[in-house]
C-alpha cells in the first residue's frame, strides 16, 4: 500500500506541475482558464472559483490533472480571452509552459538533493591498484571530460557512457593539473554485470552536511551547475532511448508505463527502507525528478495529441501566416490520441505480465 501511495504521489506531482505550467502561461497571456483539475475522471467537488473565473476542482482518480482553457479546442469569435484568438507566440508559450515547469521541478529536486546530500563527480579520488584505470596511468585528481568523444558533465554521464561501451576499449580525455591527456581503458564487469574501470570517484559534501575529514564541501554555484547538468543528462538519456526504440536497437519490452513504474518504486522502496526513511525519501525524490524530466521531454515530441504536436501546427501557422483548419487539426490530434491510448494499453499489458 505504501508503494501504491508513493506511485500516485509521484505521478500526480509530475502531471499536476505540468498542467500548472500551462495554467501560469495561459494566465500571463490573458487566456481564461475555465478549470484547473487535480485528478481525472468524474468531478468530486469544486474547491473554489476565483475572481478570474477559474474553477479549481477535485476529480475521482488521483493520478494527473488537466488545465481546460477557453477556446482550446474550438474557435470562439470575438472573445479576447479565448486561446484560439491569441497570437501564435502566446499559444506557443502556453504549450511550452508545461514542459518548462517539469524541468523546473526536476531542477529544484536535484538542487535540494545536492545541498542536503552532496553528489559524486566524474573525478578520480583514488585509482584501485591493479585495476584498468591504474594500469592506464590514471591518477588521483584526474577529471574525466570525454568518453569516446562524448562530453562528460556529471558522474551519471560517465556511468551511462561506460555502460554503453559493451566492454570494448574506451578512449578517455582527462584533465590533470590544467593539462589535457588521453588514455585508453579496457572496462571490466563487476559481480552485478556493470562495466567498471576501477577507481573511487570524488565526492562533494552538500552545504547542509556536517564536515567530514578528507571531503570538500560543494559551493552553491557548483551545486546549481550539477543540478542543471543532471537535467541535461536525463533529457539526453530520454532522447537516446526514443531513438533506440525507433531504430529498433532497443526492445519495447524495456518500456515501462505507470504499472511498470509502480514495480520499480516497490522494488526500490523495499530495498531502501532497510537502511532508513531518509534513504527512501532521497531515492523517491530522485525518481520524481527523473519522471518529471522525462515527462517534459516526451510532451515536446512532435506527435499528435502531445504539446509538441500542437507546436508543430503552430509553427506551420506562423510560417503560412494563416491558421490551419481547426477541424483538420482536431482530427489529426484525435487520431494521435487514439494511437497513444492503444500504445498505453499495450505497455500496461506488458507491465502486468512482468509483475505477474
Amino acid at each position: 500500500m505504501v508503494s501504491i501511495g508513493i506511485t500516485i504521489l509521484i505521478f500526480g506531482a509530475a502531471v499536476v506541475v505540468h498542467e500548472f505550467g500551462h495554467f501560469i502561461a495561459a494566465r500571463k497571456n490573458g487566456i481564461l482558464v475555465e478549470e484547473f483539475a487535480i485528478g481525472m475522471g468524474p468531478k468530486l467537488c469544486t474547491l473554489k472559483k476565483d475572481k478570474n473565473g477559474t474553477a479549481y476542482t477535485l476529480r475521482l482518480f488521483p493520478i494527473g490533472g488537466f488545465c481546460r482553457m477557453l477556446g482550446d479546442d474550438e474557435a470562439i469569435p470575438d472573445n479576447p480571452q479565448a486561446f484560439s484568438n491569441k497570437k501564435v507566440s502566446s499559444r506557443m508559450a502556453v504549450m511550452l509552459g508545461g514542459s518548462l515547469m517539469n524541468f523546473l521541478l526536476a531542477f529544484i529536486i536535484f538542487l535540494f538533493m545536492c545541498i542536503a546530500n552532496g553528489f559524486t563527480l566524474p573525478v578520480v579520488h583514488h585509482p584501485a591498484e591493479g585495476m584498468p584505470a591504474a594500469q592506464a596511468g590514471m591518477k588521483a585528481g584526474d577529471k574525466i571530460t570525454h568518453i569516446n568523444g562524448t562530453r562528460i558533465l556529471v558522474y551519471e554521464d560517465f556511468a551511462f557512457e561506460l555502460s554503453a561501451c559493451g566492454g570494448k576499449p574506451v578512449e578517455m580525455r582527462i584533465q590533470r593539473d590544467g593539462k589535457k591527456h588521453s588514455v585508453t581503458v579496457i572496462p571490466y564487469t563487476d559481480e552485478y554485470g556493470d562495466y567498471k574501470i576501477g577507481f573511487y570517484p570524488e565526492y562533494r559534501l552538500g552545504l547542509a552536511n556536517a564536515p567530514v575529514e578528507g571531503y570538500r564541501r560543494a559551493g552553491l554555484g557548483e551545486s546549481i551547475a550539477t543540478s542543471f547538468n543532471r537535467i541535461v543528462f536525463f533529457v539526453k538519456v530520454t532522447v537516446v532511448g526514443i531513438i533506440r526504440l525507433i531504430t529498433r536497437s532497443a526492445d519495447m519490452a524495456d518500456v515501462a508505463g505507470p504499472i511498470g513504474f509502480y514495480g520499480i518504486i516497490d522494488d526500490t522502496y523495499q530495498a531502501t527502507i532497510q537502511y532508513s526513511v531518509s534513504a527512501v525519501v532521497y531515492t523517491m525524490l530522485n525518481l520524481c525528478a527523473l519522471l518529471s524530466a522525462n515527462l517534459g521531454v516526451l510532451n515536446l515530441l512532435p506527435l499528435p495529441a502531445l504539446d509538441g504536436g500542437r507546436l508543430v501546427f503552430l509553427s506551420f501557422e506562423a510560417i503560412r501566416r494563416k491558421p490551419i483548419s481547426q477541424e483538420r487539426e482536431g482530427m489529426v490530434h484525435f487520431v494521435g490520441f487514439v494511437l497513444l491510448m492503444l500504445l498505453a494499453v499495450f505497455i500496461a499489458y506488458q507491465d502486468i505480465v512482468k509483475l505477474l
